[in-house]
């Protein structure tokens, strides 16, 4: 008897849970319902999704902030990275940053340093450098498998300082040189944004009709003459005609456009012989554009 009423008493219980989530559930779909037939128009939808967006969008950016700044260099590190370069660092030597942006180290560089900003340290020609120092933000930053330039060094040498990471590269195969054509021609240069890094060269702003022309007289020139050359221009498909006469001789032409970026060249010079030379630099473009030139003479 007592199983009996326990059973019942089970089904009882079973049915009117059913019975109550049945109800709920159907008022749920009615709520939904009217709210669905009751939305506000599209576009307001949009308008407060965006809204949201953007609000939870600037509280990340906040914590983000926050947490990055304990990340970064303190003045103590920076102080520590310019006693380190100004006791150990030699002339031939040259800083660079990682990431590019860490601006703040130009600062703490000593000013008889080169300072070198760029993600792609490894296509650097880097003519007359025989030790780099890699300054990097280790907090922030990190250099994957292959560290820059670890296929062209011969050792490595890596120091903390504080969020600092300082890594002395020795370059296994310098590139030396004989001087610069701005140096050697007494050339005016001047200092150009190329893909977002600082270029001394040479510059020949073309005019519609008429090519810009540069002539170094007495020049000496050695085995080779390398370098490169980037045509800057608002149109992306821009192109010029830059050419190189050594007395008076035959043209050697070079094509150069926007999308070629920095573009290396190399003329061979070798078969000139010793003696004082003449060469002259001719560029042909659209109107608005220039020619940022940056030469070595080789040995």
């Amino acid at each position: 008897m007592a199983v009996r009423l326990l059973v019942r008493l089970l089904v009882h219980l079973r049915d009117d849970l059913s019975a109550q989530v049945s109800s709920s559930w159907r008022r749920l779909l009615d709520r939904l319902g009217r709210a669905w037939a009751t939305r506000p128009p599209k576009r307001r939808l949009a308008a407060r999704g965006l809204v949201v967006a953007l609000l939870l969008l600037g509280l990340g950016s906040l914590d983000a902030r926050a947490r990055l700044s304990g990340r970064l260099p303190s003045s103590l590190d920076w102080r520590a990275l310019t006693a380190l370069l100004e006791r150990d660092a030699r002339p031939g030597d040259l800083v660079a940053l990682f990431p590019p942006w860490l601006e703040r180290a130009r600062e703490a560089v000593p000013a008889r340093l080169p300072v070198l900003a760029t993600s792609a340290l490894d296509a650097e020609w880097l003519p007359g450098v025989r030790r780099v120092w890699l300054v990097a933000a280790g907090g922030v930053s990190t250099f994957g498998p292959r560290p820059p330039l670890s296929s062209r060094s011969a050792a490595a040498d890596t120091q903390q300082v504080g969020q600092l990471q300082v890594t002395r590269i020795d370059l296994a195969g310098p590139v030396t040189t004989l001087g610069s054509l701005a140096e050697r021609g007494g050339a005016p240069a001047r200092w150009r944004d190329v893909e977002g890094v600082a270029r001394r060269c040479l510059e020949l702003a073309p005019r519609p009709g008429t090519p810009a022309r540069i002539e170094l007289p007495r020049l000496r020139l050695g085995g080779a003459l390398a370098g490169h050359a980037a045509l800057l221009s608002p149109d992306t498909s821009a192109a010029a005609r830059l050419v190189f006469r050594v007395d008076g001789g035959p043209t050697i032409p070079m094509a150069v456009t926007v999308r070629s970026g920095w573009l290396p060249f190399r003329i061979d010079t070798s078969g000139l012989g010793a003696g004082a030379r003449t060469l002259v630099i001719e560029a042909e473009g659209p109107a608005g554009s220039a020619v940022c030139l940056e030469a070595q003479v080789l040995p």
